[in-house]
């Protein structure tokens, strides 16, 4: 059990790192350490394509229907960040899917071939097949 107590006098209290425009945007500490495609290589949309197969570190994944995007998050500094969100469906769902399965990734950018999250203090990866997958 953890034992929480008020900070002492001049003692700053911990802050929780945001990771994501949403935790951001609710109060949390956003250090701005963000993820960005390097110039000259592939981008999210060139990566995942409709059809093709993701799957997430925590349990997820399914069929792309869509990539959305780009969008641009703009930094206090006027630095502008390009991300994606990926759409899919659960792939038991795919074929007989309505709106009501889609599920998103939001916030993705590709980095060495890898789509990860646009905040370096989110660890989530998105994995995808190189082909697309075959339709049930």
């Amino acid at each position: 059990m953890q034992i929480r107590r008020k900070p002492r006098p001049g003692e700053m209290p911990p802050q929780h790192l945001a990771h994501s425009l949403y935790s951001a945007r609710l109060g949390a500490h956003d250090p701005g350490c963000y993820r960005s495609t390097p110039p000259g290589a592939p981008d999210v949309a060139v990566l995942v394509r409709p059809g093709m197969m993701i799957r997430t570190p925590y349990g997820t994944g399914g069929i792309v229907i869509t990539i959305e995007g780009p969008h641009v998050h703009v930094t206090a500094d006027g630095r502008e960040y390009r991300h994606f969100t990926i759409v899919y469906v659960p792939a038991d769902r795919f074929g007989r899917h309505t709106k009501l399965d889609y599920n998103w990734i939001s916030e993705c950018v590709a980095v060495n071939g890898r789509i990860l999250k646009l905040f370096e203090a989110n660890t989530g990866e998105v994995f995808f097949e190189g082909v697309p997958a075959s339709l049930p």
